[in-house]
């Protein structure tokens, strides 16, 4: 199989079956067979061992096996990728030397990235504390072009999203949810595109809604919408944008601006494919439900 088709189909199937794809990577390093797979090889390893497995010393050692093949060239790119996935696993197993040999910014992105690993375990205490650290590091600045950038937009989504579905929270991780979805969404301005700067607006809003800030949410979910206007998004994408901002204001008790940004999310939905139209279900069901 070809590496594009290899880890696109890791990636699709990886959040219902980890376990089969940990076994699949660990069986497959034959399909590295050019330098630039090697980071994106070395990115779902590091996910798919330390976020939904847990399996540290494993994905530590799928990792070091990448440096052990023709296709390694040693490059930035490639000795970069694979150092923040090792450096990440081994700080999250609590190896207190892990982060030593890294650069200032390799640091901050492993930290992250460990965030995303214990706050995908559960391990919320430890991801808050990780995502801490990394930002109080990323505070003295970081280039255009760090791969800190990217580990912390997607460290800050990850946490925000899993403590988002506790449903238990105490006041201190309510408190960093809406933090990590404010540091993801400031760090996905620098590090992403109009795409990931519009979900994570959504983000934004949708935390805020659950943390009991309705007002906020609204003012959040507007940039969602006034992103995806401005960049002419995919129904999809605006019918979401339309439906959080119809949440805020159902909660915010304003009812008329409730059933406009209602009816501008069904008017999406029929413009969405049929085949994306089962991610829209649950979100369609709650707005029919005034």
């Amino acid at each position: 199989m070809p590496f594009d088709a290899f880890l696109e189909t890791a990636w699709n199937d990886h959040g219902d079956r980890p376990r089969e794809v940990a076994d699949r990577l660990a069986a497959s390093l034959d399909v590295v067979t050019a330098p630039e797979h090697v980071a994106p090889y070395a990115r779902i390893v590091t996910h798919v061992f330390g976020e939904h497995l847990g399996e540290w010393a494993r994905g530590v050692g799928l990792l070091r096996s990448l440096r052990e093949l023709p296709a390694f060239d040693r490059s930035p790119a490639a000795e970069g990728a694979v150092a923040r996935g090792i450096g990440a696993l081994r700080y999250a197993e609590g190896d207190t030397r892990a982060l030593e040999a890294l650069s200032q910014d390799d640091r901050i992105a492993a930290i992250a990235t460990a965030a995303s690993a214990f706050a995908g375990l559960g391990e919320f205490k430890r991801a808050l504390g990780a995502y801490a650290q990394a930002l109080a590091l990323a505070d003295a600045g970081l280039p255009e072009g760090s791969p800190a950038l990217r580990a912390l937009a997607i460290g800050g989504n990850n946490l925000a999203a899993a403590l988002e579905e506790k449903r238990d929270r105490d006041d201190a991780e309510t408190q960093g949810m809406v933090a990590a979805a404010q540091s993801g969404l400031d760090y996905w301005k620098r590090a992403g595109t109009w795409f990931e700067e519009e979900r994570a607006h959504w983000r934004l809003a949708k935390c805020l809604l659950a943390a009991g800030r309705p007002r906020d949410a609204v003012a959040s979910a507007a940039r969602c919408v006034e992103v995806c206007d401005r960049n002419e998004a995919p129904a999809f994408e605006r019918f979401f944008g339309h439906a959080a901002l119809a949440f805020a204001h159902r909660e915010a008790g304003d009812a008329e601006a409730f059933g406009a940004a209602r009816r501008s999310a069904f008017a999406c939905y029929e413009q969405v494919p049929d085949g994306e139209r089962t991610w829209c279900e649950a979100d369609l069901k709650a707005l029919a439900d005034r």
